[in-house]
């Protein structure tokens, strides 16, 4: 335990019951950490960006993430994505870091302790969930990363081992990790893979622009359907759902997934979608994936397990961050007094990329 002596305070948003984060969250004053576990660090946050499974599954269903904290009117900060600079209190264990360093990262991502955010001036981070920022990347589009970029990375790379020359369909291109998989799938299957992405039709050049070949209007098409009529001949290596679609895109994969492919789904319910709804979906996943073929089972692998960060992952993700496999699609920026404004615009799923607070301007200072 690591400590520092001082009595500074800090500005946080918080929330104390469930609502839309317009109705519940508040703006609050707290001390500053000065003390931190070995493998911790302190970091002041410059921006954060925010995430809509956060925004919805945690703040609108507060009890059910939390009933402790919930029941007893304990104040919970959201989200996990952020970038800053290290301070001056760092555990025993941290030798990585030093004192200014600029570093993105992810806060805590288990159920347990999400509700112990980011969206605050000051972060007490675990020194695996954090990593360097290269030096071509600023602070704003660092915060974009963490969580988006690492999951495209995880999937694509590290569970579906995506190939040069594949086929891969991203389901939610315009959105947080699907603007991340299209370019990061581009690099990898190079000019003779095929990249295809759902969005709507004011986002088709943004998202065609990143490395999507072809487009799909999901307002106007039943998507197994269409997927069926039109891939069946050329079916897909990988599909990567980020939105949590109906379950008959995965029941009907084998019509458009080749044999061996990978169906992957990060989203397990649309955004809106009800606890009830969240629970069904869960449920037919696991049945589906359970249940044998000639019982009525999906003959198509799937996976939606969460992923765990750790540094070697964050360090991979980082290289290829460097090396412009992926780059930052910001949809907006707020500043810091104006989350729940920020909150609005995400919530209004018209969003391309990541909607982006600055929570201190440290750009000028790094």
């Amino acid at each position: 335990m690591t400590t520092m002596d001082h009595s500074q305070m800090m500005k946080q948003w918080q929330f104390t019951k469930s609502g839309s984060p317009r109705d519940v969250l508040t703006m609050a004053e707290v001390p500053v950490p000065t003390t931190c576990a070995d493998d911790e660090v302190l970091v002041q946050v410059s921006h954060v960006s925010l995430n809509s499974a956060i925004a919805y599954r945690l703040i609108a269903h507060y009890g059910v993430v939390d009933p402790v904290g919930a029941f007893i009117g304990r104040p919970a900060v959201p989200e996990m994505d952020f970038s800053g600079v290290v301070c001056d209190l760092r555990g025993a264990n941290v030798t990585e870091f030093n004192t200014g360093d600029r570093v993105f990262g992810l806060g805590p991502t288990s159920i347990r302790y999400i509700t112990q955010g980011v969206l605050r001036e000051y972060v007490l981070a675990k020194r695996n969930n954090i990593v360097k920022i290269p030096d071509s990347i600023s602070l704003k589009d660092a915060a974009c990363f963490p969580a988006t970029s690492f999951t495209a990375y995880c999937f694509l790379v590290e569970k579906a081992n995506l190939k040069e020359g594949q086929k891969v369909f991203i389901n939610g291109g315009s959105g947080g990790v699907g603007v991340m998989a299209i370019q990061l799938a581009r690099t990898i299957v190079g000019p003779t893979g095929l990249v295809v992405a759902t969005c709507s039709p004011a986002k088709s050049n943004i998202v065609r622009n990143l490395g999507a070949d072809e487009i799909i209007d999901y307002t106007s098409h039943n998507l197994p359907d269409f997927l069926r009529e039109h891939y069946s001949s050329r079916p897909f290596d990988v599909i990567l759902d980020t939105v949590g679609s109906d379950h008959a895109l995965y029941s009907n994969s084998p019509d458009y997934l080749t044999p061996s492919g990978l169906f992957c789904t990060i989203g397990i319910v649309e955004f809106g979608s009800t606890i009830w709804l969240a629970t069904k979906r869960i449920l037919q996943l696991l049945s589906a994936m359970v249940v044998p073929v000639y019982l009525g089972g999906v003959s198509r692998r799937h996976i939606f397990e969460p992923l765990t960060p750790n540094h070697p992952r964050l360090v991979a993700m980082a290289k290829l961050v460097e090396e412009g496999a992926m780059k930052a699609v910001i949809d907006s920026t707020y500043k810091f007094i104006d989350a729940r404004d920020a909150y609005d615009r995400m919530m209004s799923r018209k969003v391309t990329g990541k909607v982006v607070i600055e929570v201190n301007d440290l750009e000028k200072l790094t």
